[in-house]
């Protein structure tokens, strides 16, 4: 009977003070509303100037990072072995070429070389897949920087005769440059030819 009685009390109690938290919650309802909109007031035109600083602080850093990129111009005889290159290949369409750097130009003419060779007709041009040109690289591609070319090699005799090119085509580079014979027995087999990373500056933008 006591526990019951201590029960009520302390429930009695419990109402009462939160009759009177309510009570006084309502009484100062005004103030605390007041209260609450001059914070939020304040969080509009403060909290907002640091969103926007840091808006301001992404976008300066996006312009600092393509103020970073050197455009460099081709020289004569840079532009005259370019042109080469697009001469004595074919391009899939849509292939981007006019970003390539010379040493990569210098390097197409050598895979050229060795195309001719193993299809013994030095009239023989070679597709190129893909230059700077093809949003489904890896994000750090070599593609995105001019330092990269892809050539079509599945249509070049048998397996083992594609496999003999690519090493020839890898000895002949040298330490340089990477050469990948990728996706072999696939209709996109290819040979992908680049520049060594770390070999060249990314940030250097050839046309």
């Amino acid at each position: 009977m006591s526990d019951i009685i201590v029960t009520v009390i302390v429930a009695l109690v419990v109402i009462t003070l939160v009759a009177g938290v309510v009570g006084l919650i309502i009484s100062h309802l005004p103030l605390i509303l007041g209260i609450g909109a001059v914070l939020f007031v304040g969080w509009l035109l403060f909290g907002g100037q640091v969103e926007h600083k840091r808006a301001l602080d992404v976008s300066e850093k996006r312009v600092q990072k393509v103020m970073d990129v050197v455009y460099r111009q081709r020289d004569a005889l840079q532009q005259e072995i370019h042109e080469e290159v697009e001469s004595l290949t074919l391009q899939k369409p849509g292939v981007n070429l006019e970003t390539l750097r010379p040493e990569l130009d210098s390097a197409i003419l050598v895979v050229v070389g060795a195309y001719h060779e193993f299809m013994g007709d030095d009239d023989f041009m070679p597709v190129i897949t893909s230059g700077n040109d093809y949003e489904g690289h890896a994000a750090c591609s070599a593609h995105y920087s001019g330092a990269a070319v892809d050539f079509r090699i599945k249509d070049i005799g048998s397996l083992q005769t594609r496999k003999a090119l690519a090493k020839q085509v890898a000895s002949a580079l040298g330490s340089r440059f990477l050469v990948l014979h990728e996706d072999i027995g696939t209709a996109n087999e290819h040979l992908h030819i680049q520049l060594k990373q770390g070999s060249y500056d990314r940030r250097v933008v050839w046309r």
